[in-house]
């Protein structure tokens, strides 16, 4: 029945205008690259990250979305221009009947423009390429034509879309640009403001299979003063000892989204809690909350694992099975922490990770 419901929506998708929506990522600041390519380098070290996530589990129909990224920054010995670079190759399917895969190459220069005695500004301008493939197949759906009054009457069905899978490949070009202000000494607040164009000149004018996807990210970073002993699994001093607020707003098509929260960290450790919905928002007389999201992480140097799970807030419900996400990091060199208050710009970055 789940199969018979999700191809007559496919059907009817098919016969009237089209257009398909990016995968989200409920730890999209652990997922740097996939939302922002301005953010690629931003540890200042040379990282891989690998996100999986798994939506609606209980539907059957569940969405899941993996991707594995790299990025490294190469700073300036001289002068104010630093370059980060990645690359990210990404996963999505729907059951077995729709997937995506999308490999994305980035370039991120950066500008100091100015260094004071306290602090840094540094502006950002990323473009990024991507190429994507998606492939729908239809071994295994039943289709409208197959019923009747009386139930299942055909083994076969003449739905086009029964019969021939659907094969649609293209390259296109986004856009990510970010201001980072970055103090020298960690014991202040460090904050950015971004922005993206993803899928520049699509459009759903031009009947195009995905339309544009609009992004801004905002985030500041409280240094924090809290103490928990003199002994531990790291040295008082090189704790990261910190609070985020975080917020991640996105448009595509008729559809907004926006992520707020808050981490907290106390090395190794990090918890945090998220919403996403778009206050006071209506859309068909329905509103637009969507989840409530806990996480919890375990950061250790060079390594990160991190887990979180989607608690559904919408008529959805407790039947969508919520969804479930998980995160690891590996840096080539150390990524959390700190061998004394003050460090050179390369290692300042790090204050972007969450």
């Amino acid at each position: 029945m789940r199969k018979s419901i999700v191809t007559m929506l496919l059907g009817w998708l098919w016969a009237n205008p089209m257009f398909a929506q990016d995968p989200q990522f409920s730890q999209f600041y652990a997922n740097p690259l996939y939302h922002n390519p301005a953010f690629a380098g931003s540890s200042g070290s040379s990282r891989l990250i690998l996100n999986y996530r798994n939506q609606w589990p209980a539907l059957g129909t569940n969405y899941q979305t993996m991707t594995a990224s790299f990025d490294t920054y190469l700073a300036a010995d001289r002068g104010p221009v630093g370059l980060g670079w990645g690359i990210q190759a990404m996963h999505d399917q729907q059951a077995s009947f729709w997937r995506t895969n999308r490999v994305t190459a980035m370039m991120a220069p950066d500008v100091t423009l100015f260094h004071d005695s306290n602090r840094s500004w540094r502006l950002i301008l990323a473009p990024q390429v991507s190429f994507t493939s998606g492939q729908y197949n239809p071994v295994g759906l039943t289709f409208v034509d197959q019923f009747s009054a009386n139930g299942l009457t055909s083994l076969t069905s003449a739905d086009p879309l029964s019969v021939a899978g659907i094969n649609h490949n293209y390259w296109d070009l986004s856009l990510g640009t970010l201001l980072e202000s970055q103090p020298d000494d960690r014991d202040q607040a460090s904050f950015w403001v971004g922005g993206t164009m993803h899928h520049i000149g699509k459009s759903v004018r031009r009947d195009d299979w995905v339309t544009q996807r609009w992004g801004a990210q905002f985030g500041i970073r409280f240094p924090m003063g809290w103490s928990i002993g003199e002994h531990g699994l790291g040295h008082e001093a090189s704790r990261d000892k910190s609070v985020t607020l975080t917020a991640n707003y996105r448009q595509q098509g008729a559809d907004r989204q926006l992520d707020a929260g808050l981490n907290a960290t106390y090395s190794p450790v990090m918890v945090g809690v998220w919403y996403r919905n778009i206050p006071f928002r209506r859309y068909n007389q329905t509103t637009q909350r969507d989840a409530l999201i806990g996480l919890v992480a375990l950061q250790l140097d060079r390594f990160m694992v991190q887990y979180s799970y989607d608690i559904t807030i919408s008529s959805l419900s407790w039947a969508s099975g919520g969804a479930h996400e998980l995160t690891v990091w590996y840096g080539f060199d150390s990524l959390f922490s700190f061998s004394s208050r003050r460090g050179n710009a390369k290692r300042q970055r790090k204050c972007l990770n969450f």
